[in-house]
């Protein structure tokens, strides 16, 4: 085969996928759109997805179905993401899947993150807050540390998926104040409350939308918030960075990904949607009520707000949690 012939075929193959992604985007959706949550009922995550539910669909011209795949460090939900078609109709919505890279086969080189399908971040929030009980033997995290120090061992911290960003959050803010904390997982935000307010762990980290209810009901106090500033609603819990117990966090969002190789021309359609989807009157007042504020990040950004999260708290991942020897 001459070289003419080889670029020409080259030229019909490029066409012909081009068009056919063109094709599938405009016959899109043809079925109920799946959308995974890698972690169980009523935790952040799960409310900004169903809170996203109707306008999502009403932006995509479909109906949208919240499926909720807890467990494994996400793996069980991402796993299924990973083996879907790449036509639109199964997507994921989950906090930053950098952390994915992380657990996945508990190898750091993974990237499947890299993989998948980037679509777009549907709003910004801090990475955690640490939560006591309105009863418990400290008020603040001065005196929690004091606690720590004068029981030591005795102290257990829960929250999400072992391995990942929260989970670092809880041993660092101990080990930076001189003490020593079990970590305990759950499945979710909601799971980890009932530990708390059961007495089976001492405090926990969790999203603020997830600490604000049990907070306003006088069954819990902030202890610290992972962000830049003060949440306006609980202007009384100081930062991390007020108190010295951690290094910078960035900011976190609910970012929705695709299976890879998804065409461009649905994938772009997709980020469309999730874009006109945020701006809807409804999601952007329970977002409120979440303490997320709507705010698109599109795919290109993303990604590199992706790769400078490897780049600067990966490391910390890594030597917190060492990579499984398979």
């Amino acid at each position: 085969m001459n070289n003419f012939k080889r670029t020409y075929l080259a030229f019909i193959g490029v066409l012909f996928l081009g068009c056919a992604g063109l094709c599938l985007a405009q016959n899109y959706p043809s079925k109920p759109i799946r959308v995974i949550v890698p972690f169980a009922a009523s935790g952040a995550n799960d409310l900004v997805a169903r809170a996203l539910q109707k306008p999502l669909g009403k932006a995509l011209g479909g109906t949208v179905i919240v499926e909720n795949l807890p467990g494994a460090s996400t793996m069980i939900a991402t796993r299924e993401l990973m083996k879907s078609p790449p036509d639109g109709h199964t997507l994921m919505l989950a906090g930053h899947v950098a952390l994915m890279s992380y657990y996945y086969s508990g190898s750091y080189d993974s990237k499947i993150w890299e993989q998948m399908t980037i679509l777009g971040q549907t709003g910004q929030m801090p990475w955690g807050m640490l939560e006591a009980r309105a009863d418990a033997p400290y008020k603040n995290w001065g005196e929690l540390v004091s606690y720590a120090k004068k029981n030591p061992g005795k102290l257990s911290a829960g929250g999400p998926a072992p391995g990942g960003m929260m989970n670092l959050i809880v041993l660092e803010t101990a080990k930076s104040s001189g003490f020593d904390i079990t970590y305990v997982p759950f499945a979710g935000g909601g799971p980890s409350g009932t530990a708390l307010l059961g007495g089976h762990i001492e405090y926990r980290v969790a999203q603020p939308s997830e600490v604000y209810p049990n907070m306003k009901a006088g069954k819990t106090h902030g202890l610290a918030v992972a962000f830049p500033q003060r949440v306006p609603d609980m202007p009384d819990v100081p930062t991390f960075k007020e108190l010295g117990i951690m290094y910078d966090i960035p900011v976190f969002g609910f970012d929705y990904w695709g299976p890879p190789g998804m065409p461009g021309a649905l994938s772009n359609q997709i980020s469309k949607a999730i874009e006109q989807a945020i701006k809807d009157p409804e999601y952007v007042d329970i977002a409120k009520k979440l303490m997320y504020q709507p705010m698109f990040t599109g795919p290109e950004a993303l990604k590199e707000s992706m790769r400078n999260f490897e780049k600067n708290i990966g490391p910390k991942l890594e030597a917190a949690f060492p990579k499984k020897q398979n």
